[in-house]
């Protein structure tokens, strides 16, 4: 059941929700193992994978503002510590969602301020697979480099993959190419695309983080929003800034656990 839910949302996601249907979006990655990635969560709509997400805290998720701006919170659901879109996992939990915060000045058009938070019905528990993940500014130099993880399609025009996979993503990269009205740097972060880069975020990764590595600690630098496609030849991908919202966390959701 979990995996004909699973397909049947793929393919109408892009119909009846307010994800674009034409930014197709990780693409030649490699599977992730359990642990590998604990701050990553699946936002779902019927049991069916839609976007990822990260934990922010004990009770809120961080996600994409696109992916659930049409929703209600009883139509959300989020899963924990998940790996396979159609097995069961250790530790695999789906929790409900209670509240659904869009920040104020998002813009559908263009993408901007797409970032949104999701306050679980219960609290989350946390453990080697599943616990959240502090955020920062990313430090954006071409030799810097970062790790993204999602369900999205394995290529482009495809459905979302069965498995968590990631790619390695570089900095460095130009997003002119969006034009002025689709790229805001002082709030969007510009990264992969490039002759190295491995793959890019693909449909149904949307939400999901890019991490960085500052001095032995991951953080999340940058949220997924959009795109031109997921081939080997496509563009530079969009991702949300996290840290011009640190603000609006601290008013909406409240302090980040103390990292251990």
């Amino acid at each position: 059941m979990k995996y004909v839910t699973f397909l049947l949302v793929s393919v109408i996601v892009s119909i009846v929700t307010g994800v674009p249907d034409n930014s197709e979006r990780v693409t030649n990655g490699v599977q992730a193992a359990a642990g590998d990635f604990p701050y990553i969560v699946s936002v779902t709509v019927g049991g069916g994978h839609i976007c990822g997400g990260f934990i922010y805290n004990e009770y809120w998720i961080v996600t994409s503002a696109a992916c659930v701006y049409n929703y209600l919170p009883s139509e959300l659901r989020i899963t924990l510590a998940q790996l396979s879109l159609i097995a069961d996992d250790p530790e695999e939990k789906v929790l409900a969602i209670y509240r659904i915060v869009l920040f104020d000045g998002y813009d559908y058009t263009s993408g901007l301020h797409d970032i949104a938070l999701l306050q679980t019905a219960t609290p989350i528990e946390f453990s080697s697979n599943i616990n959240f993940i502090p955020y920062d500014e990313a430090r954006e130099s071409p030799t810097e480099k970062g790790i993204f993880a999602g369900w999205g399609a394995t290529y482009e025009g495809g459905l979302g993959t069965s498995r968590l996979r990631s790619i390695e993503v570089t900095f460095g990269s130009d997003c002119k190419a969006y034009g002025e009205d689709q790229y805001y740097p002082n709030y969007m972060l510009c990264a992969g695309g490039s002759a190295v880069d491995p793959g890019n975020p693909c449909s149904f990764d949307e939400g999901s983080p890019l991490v960085q590595e500052i001095n032995g600690v991951r953080y999340a630098v940058g949220i997924m929003s959009k795109n031109k496609g997921c081939g080997a030849t496509a563009e530079p991908t969009i991702y949300t800034r996290t840290m011009p919202y640190y603000p609006w966390f601290v008013k909406v959701a409240g302090d980040q656990p103390t990292p251990v």
